[in-house]
């Protein structure tokens, strides 16, 4: 049995490989950890997160300039709206992607409160501007988004 305890199983040059470290990853493994971590915050303070409001949309009145609309917007976000709000308008039926969004702007807030389905909303009333590719027709409904805020991530987890 003394006899095979002697026995080298591996060589000469596969020793000294496997009883050395790699200089660049113990010298250059906490830079690599550092530079991951200052590159994850640089993207979280630089990449925009909208915080977004969607709105059922239904169409009330046309005319020359545009065409006038209501939206319901969930009661949660009366606060957080002003007159003079942008908002996108997707229309049933015209898939945004190649008709695109019917632009607006909330020109009044109506603040009483209206339930459907268990669910609180308020009423927005909206002008839609006229360059279209398609014609809207008196109530037509779509779905409507409101960007409320664009601040990035990093604003959102230190802030919020």
């Amino acid at each position: 049995m003394t006899e095979y305890e002697n026995i080298e199983l591996r060589s000469e040059k596969v020793r000294n490989i496997i009883g050395r470290v790699p200089p660049e990853l113990v010298t250059g493994g906490p830079a690599y950890v550092i530079f991951l971590l200052v590159a994850l915050f640089v993207a979280t303070a630089a990449i925009p997160y909208p915080e977004n409001i969607r709105a059922a949309v239904i169409v009330t009145h046309k005319d020359r300039e545009g065409a006038h609309a209501e939206a319901l917007i969930p009661y949660r976000y009366i606060t957080r709206l002003k007159t003079h709000t942008e908002i996108q308008v997707e229309m049933e039926g015209y898939a945004a992607q190649k008709y695109g969004y019917k632009r607006g702007t909330i020109v009044a807030i109506e603040d009483s409160l209206i339930s459907r389905n268990g669910n609180s909303y308020f009423r927005a009333y909206l002008t839609l501007k006229t360059p279209m590719k398609y014609d809207i027709k008196l109530n037509m409904q779509g779905v409507g988004t409101i960007t409320v805020a664009n601040r990035s991530i990093l604003h959102y987890i230190i802030w919020k």
